[in-house]
């Protein structure tokens, strides 16, 4: 069949097909898995279904569900984002895995999940798209935050880093790495108080970047484990966020009315510019919805190639592009009689790859 078919139409055909026909058809032949496995290919495809973490809870929010003792108290659902625009967000069918049920989602990253059970400790990290799990081995000491790492564009390979204490200016913390499947120590010297250090976290490029109240983004590089730190443009909120776009770091800030989003130029300098602004009246425009009285939205993720922001207004997520000023699409989120309970946690959005089908192999 390969001979049959030139390159060009075959590309044609497989970014049309959906993520889980393109891993089979790896198995097809070596060309196949190649033309597969391109990057020119790989930028072709869209995004897979977005991953939604919500919590039905009508008190409180948060930041996340990454503190291994508070994520417990707390029932977060994983669901995924409906492909091909039909508005609506699924609870995904994770009864595959066997510790579902006894386990707490406390975070993800580019398509893994990372599971914690207190009693007896256990972590494992979870593949949703494949349906394939690891448990990893336990760590030396009691952990208080756990923070998934996972580039599948890059490497099948993962980390899970462990913070186990804090200093004054630093902390103590575990990493494993699933290359060698073993945890190893290591001591963080933030640069800055450990105070004012948030849990608001974004891993990106090798490393994980976490916001500071100081009004910093401290960047703890896994391969080395040294952090530096870099000025952010504006004060750091709850509301506030790292993330990426175009292979570069950004920082989405909110007074409240408006959300402004600036991009890292130089982080020895700490250069930014603002790349965009957006206002209730725009997002209201956008949707032609009526007037912005009462509307609230909050930043939840950057698009990782396109000018395209995702936000959550009660009960939906909306993805805006920033360029053409409009709503691109939006998903409700749960059945009707359930919205107004639900509070949205975490999306992750993540590009197709070879190596996210074979992370947990």
């Amino acid at each position: 069949m390969d001979g049959e078919i030139g390159e060009d139409v075959l590309t044609e055909i497989l970014v049309r097909l959906p993520y889980k026909s393109l891993a089979r058809f790896q198995c097809v032949s070596t060309s196949w898995r190649c033309l597969i496995s391109d990057d020119y290919l790989r930028r072709r495809l869209p995004l897979i279904t977005s991953g939604v973490l919500y919590q039905e809870d009508r008190g409180g929010g948060g930041g996340g569900g990454r503190g291994d003792d508070d994520g417990r108290r707390q029932a977060y659902t994983y669901a995924c984002a409906s492909a091909g625009g039909d508005g609506g967000v699924a609870e995904a069918d994770m009864g595959f895995f066997p510790g579902h049920e006894t386990s707490t989602i406390i975070d993800g990253c580019n398509g893994l999940l990372l599971y914690y059970a207190s009693h007896p400790t256990a972590f494992h990290v979870v593949n949703p798209t494949t349906r394939r799990w690891a448990r990893l081995p336990a760590p030396r000491r009691k952990t208080l935050l756990s923070v998934l790492a996972f580039d599948p564009c890059a490497s099948p390979h993962y980390k899970v880093v462990c913070f186990t204490g804090w200093l004054p200016r630093g902390a103590s913390v575990e990493v494993f790495g699933s290359e060698d499947g073993a945890w190893r120590e290591h001591e963080l010297d933030f640069g800055l108080n450990t105070d004012a250090m948030s849990a608001t976290m974004h891993y990106f490029d090798g490393a994980i970047h976490v916001l500071a109240y100081s009004g910093h983004v401290v960047r703890i590089d896994l391969g080395t484990m040294a952090c530096a730190v870099t000025a952010l443009p504006a004060p750091v909120s709850c509301r506030a966020r790292a993330g990426h776009c175009r292979g570069r770091l950004r920082y989405a800030s909110s007074d409240g009315s408006r959300l402004r989003f600036w991009e890292l130029k130089n982080a020895a300098t700490s250069e930014w510019v603002l790349k965009h602004e957006l206002g209730v009246k725009d997002l209201v425009a956008g949707e032609a919805s009526g007037p912005c009285q009462g509307v609230t939205f909050l930043f939840m993720a950057f698009h990782p190639d396109k000018e395209v922001v995702y936000l959550w207004t009660p009960w939906k997520l909306v993805a805006f592009d920033m360029e053409k000023r409009r709503v691109e699409e939006e998903w409700a989120l749960g059945p009707e009689k359930e919205k107004e309970g639900a509070h949205l946690i975490q999306i992750w959005l993540f590009p197709f790859s070879r190596h996210l089908a074979n992370s947990l192999a």
